[in-house]
């Protein structure tokens, strides 16, 4: 069970996610979060004393999130073979379809502070050896990861990204390819 103090710091990430997702990042400040969340100024910066603490809160708290979902959609696959590569390519769908407009933002203030992205980077680390041990060829897996890793990076920088039909069907091929 969370603690009174877990379940504040939940409220504000959540409450920011949601907050960056209707507005937009620039947008983002303590201010308006703590009024959009309905606490206190004092009781956001309790738990996150400035601007950078946030963003860094924000990025852990949707890569928390991808990771359980990547690790839920493994769980559900009954099937062995290429499992945590058609995990990881659920887990990006997910993420695309619902946190996109966040990663920008957070994409774009880890260029100005790249430690605010260290954890991410370590566990997407840890999600590529999944991948890699998934009884699929590794090259392959690496494949379907670059794939996903250039969905993401046409969505998020705005580089001729594929209509929502297109990216289903490619989704689904590389789905396939884990076959």
């Amino acid at each position: 069970m969370l603690s009174k103090a877990e379940m504040k710091r939940q409220h504000i990430l959540k409450c920011g996610t949601a907050y960056v997702l209707e507005h937009n990042f620039h947008a983002l400040t303590l201010d308006a979060l703590a009024s959009y969340a309905e606490i206190s100024k004092g009781g956001l910066i309790y738990h996150f004393p400035n601007k950078n603490a946030l963003l860094k809160g924000l990025a852990d708290y949707i890569f928390e999130q991808y990771t359980k979902q990547f690790h839920d959609f493994a769980a559900q696959d009954p099937v062995t073979k290429g499992k945590w590569t058609r995990a990881l390519i659920k887990a990006s769908q997910w993420d695309l379809d619902n946190n996109a407009k966040l990663n920008v933002g957070i994409m774009a203030i880890s260029m100005l502070d790249p430690a605010l992205t260290n954890e991410m980077s370590k566990g997407y680390e840890q999600i590529q050896q999944q991948v890699e041990k998934d009884s699929l060829n590794p090259v392959d897996a690496s494949i379907i990861r670059l794939a996903i890793d250039g969905l993401y990076y046409s969505e998020l920088l705005n580089m001729a990204p594929l209509d929502k039909n297109l990216r289903e069907k490619v989704i689904k091929k590389l789905t396939e390819m884990t076959k």
